[in-house]
């Protein structure tokens, strides 16, 4: 009988070291530590044009785009920068704004299978009256040329991620009377948006509507729904709140169809998840946690593991300033430090320093 038991023992512990080998990550704990391998250091300050960074995406080629809606200081346009494989900065386009709020505000976003680059424009700190929109800009020869209104009718456009000619877009907040902290996300076909722009019908009521959440009362009460989005390698949609720090999984069948939408993780330890990304490589997805300043892995079966938090601080030094994206590019877990404190935050101030962080991960 104790054998029995020794031997039972002997193979959880081999399956615990097997996971946390797989995902490349440590066991969590009960806070941060500055001494293990996932601390963070200064990937890149941005630029004196940029206040706000947010969104990334990763080119064919390596270099990557980073959507800058520049919230805090609005004298700054939104724009999007390159990023080049040796992390060289410049202004890659500096899109058309809203006509009615003067302003191009550029966060989540993904190359479509046109090769042309979409992005969320997020107007609704501007404007909630249904202002948001998703913005195709039209690249040729590897140059932006111009911009072109693929969908309107969005409350808050967030995360963009296209899946073969389908892009699917969160939308933050629907403010709903009858349904408060409900959010969702849309699915549109190219062949759609390639006949004019699509507008989407109010209060979701629109057909495009895939999934709905809710955002459940919580601690901060925040009722920001539907943020990141990311596939997996099996073609399941996954999104995080950013209220509450809960995960749901979309699956589909052959077809397309949602077959199911539920609740992933629901684990107070991560409070709030704001941008999400799937890693291939390690079959792991990255979560942003904007409240703790932390970093978690999930696991493709619902495991979740903090890899990194740290108090506040200014970012100066390349630690989480409220990150809000995550992005794997071989073995460096690239994040972008939002830095426009919320009520209920580990960030306080908005600083003058305006940075990306990185985490190797190894190989």
């Amino acid at each position: 009988m104790k054998t029995s038991k020794i031997a039972n023992l002997l193979v959880i512990v081999c399956i615990s070291i097997f996971i946390a080998a797989l995902t490349g990550c440590t066991p969590d704990t009960e806070g941060p530590s500055e001494t293990n391998n996932f601390k963070p250091s200064l990937f890149l300050t941005m630029p004196d044009y940029i206040n706000t960074p947010d969104g990334m995406t990763m080119g064919d080629d390596g270099n990557i785009i980073l959507a800058c809606p520049n919230y805090e200081n609005r004298e700054q346009p939104g724009v999007l920068l390159k990023i080049d494989k040796a992390n060289k900065v410049s202004l890659f386009y500096a899109p058309d704004v809203h006509p009615e709020t003067k302003r191009a505000c550029p966060m989540g976003l993904d190359f479509g299978p046109d090769g042309n680059i979409y992005f969320a424009d997020n107007q609704y700190f501007d404007d909630t009256n249904y202002k948001s929109r998703l913005i195709r800009v039209v690249i040729e020869d590897g140059v932006p040329v111009r911009s072109e209104i693929a969908v309107d009718g969005f409350k808050l456009s967030n995360a963009v991620i296209w899946k073969d000619n389908d892009v699917y877009v969160s939308d933050t907040f629907f403010d709903l009377a009858d349904k408060p902290g409900a959010s969702g996300i849309y699915k549109i076909s190219l062949d759609e948006m390639n006949k004019g722009t699509v507008t989407l019908k109010p209060n979701a009521t629109d057909p495009h509507l895939i999934a709905q959440f809710v955002t459940v009362p919580n601690h901060r009460n925040d009722a920001a729904g539907a943020d990141g989005l990311t596939f997996d390698s099996k073609g399941n949609l996954y999104t995080g709140m950013f209220g509450d720090g809960v995960m749901y999984k979309i699956t589909f069948d052959k077809d397309g169809n949602v077959t199911s939408n539920t609740e992933f993780v629901n684990d107070p330890e991560m409070p709030s998840a704001d941008g999400i990304f799937y890693d291939k490589a390690r079959d792991i997805i990255f979560v942003t946690d904007s409240e703790r300043n932390a970093v978690h892995t999930v696991t493709t079966s619902g495991k979740r593991t903090k890899i990194w938090e740290n108090d506040d601080t200014d970012g100066s030094d390349g630690l989480l300033d409220q990150p809000c994206e995550p992005l794997v590019r071989g073995d460096e877990l690239i994040l972008v430090n939002f830095d426009i404190p919320f009520p209920g935050l580990k960030n306080t101030v908005h600083d003058e320093h305006h940075t990306v962080s990185v985490i190797k991960l190894g190989k």
